[in-house]
């Protein structure tokens, strides 16, 4: 009987050792779930945004993608081409972790983009936020001669007010959206209110990290192993995402900056909206040095969130500080 237990006991081992050895074989000999990386470098127009936009939903509906990085630099562009994207994101991140990496800049619509992901990584010296829109300055009102019309705005799509309001309700929706992602993050939940949040500034990624508009400082590495965890992963094989979905012949999502933007609103209907990089004129509408004037005075007033500065409700003071000047003194 004795004999008998220890053939049992030896059988049982040899058994526990062979599942170990072939579940251990089939591990190693399965393929590895990927972690895929696209870089996105471009002004975000209707060409731009729907390359992105088929190569996400192409990652979103493969098996063997794990998790996505994104690696953005853009300035903005379109604001509908913007949204597009962005709720691309969204729908990609419900089923697969998205990580966004900021390479040089995410400002406007680019970082419209960045908020639709899990987590954010900035450099310290990036370029972060810029949330708010532009448009061209309606027409003055005319009434074309060799022209006739049903009604009163079928020319002109509605009234200078009619305008004015729907640049407004854009920004809400960009803002609203921007702050609901930021204070539901997981990692560094925003810090500022909505208010200032629309002031439109545009943060260092140190600063962005201080406020709750970005995660992590950190770049493309750092955005793979941040992707790993959240996909619970400790095998995988990173790939640029563009190869393994075999879109080789698809054009670069990048591109000259200038050029494109240039090219996107000299195209653009009257009435689009932007959600571009304030630092660049739109054409026949500032002039550079003017915009640059403006961003000066504007990087002269310290964020009235950084901690400085006191909390205009509490202190009953404007959340106003000067920045020294080189030599020390109060401008």
């Amino acid at each position: 009987m004795q004999s008998k237990s220890w053939e049992y006991a030896i059988w049982a081992g040899f058994l526990t050792l062979c599942l170990i050895i072939g579940l251990t074989v089939g591990q190693w000999l399965l393929p590895k779930p990927v972690i895929g990386v696209v870089r996105f470098a471009a002004a975000i127009d209707l060409d731009t945004a729907d390359r992105l936009v088929s190569v996400l939903e192409e990652a979103r509906r493969d098996d063997g993608v794990a998790a996505v990085v994104l690696e953005l630099a853009s300035p903005g562009g379109l604001a509908t081409s913007s949204e597009s994207i962005y709720y691309t994101m969204l729908k990609l991140r419900a089923e697969k972790p998205l990580v966004v990496v900021i390479d040089g800049m995410a400002v406007s619509g680019g970082y419209y983009m960045a908020a639709a992901a899990n987590r954010i990584y900035a450099p310290a010296s990036s370029y972060v936020g810029n949330v708010g829109t532009r448009g061209q300055r309606p027409d003055d009102p005319t009434l074309p001669a060799e022209e006739m019309s049903s009604g009163p705005f079928k020319l002109t799509g509605g009234s200078r007010f009619d305008r004015v309001a729907q640049l407004d309700r854009v920004k809400e929706a960009f803002v609203g959206n921007v702050v609901y992602q930021r204070q539901h993050a997981e990692i560094n939940p925003l810090t500022i209110d909505a208010e200032t949040v629309a002031e439109a500034r545009i943060y260092l990624g140190s600063e962005a990290v201080a406020l709750g508009l970005a995660d992590f400082e950190g770049g493309r590495s750092d955005g793979i192993a941040g992707a790993a965890e959240l996909a619970g992963l400790r095998r995988y094989d990173v790939v640029n995402l563009l190869d393994y979905l075999a879109s080789r012949d698809a054009p670069p999502l990048q591109g000259d900056y200038d050029q494109a933007v240039k090219a996107m609103v000299e195209t653009a209907p009257p009435d689009a909206v932007f959600l571009l990089d304030s630092r660049i004129p739109l054409p026949g509408l500032h002039d550079s040095t003017d915009v640059e004037r403006h961003l000066l005075r504007l990087r002269e007033i310290a964020p009235a969130s950084l901690g400085s500065v006191p909390d205009p409700a509490r202190a009953g003071a404007p959340a106003v500080a000067a920045t020294p000047t080189p030599t020390g003194e109060q401008p």
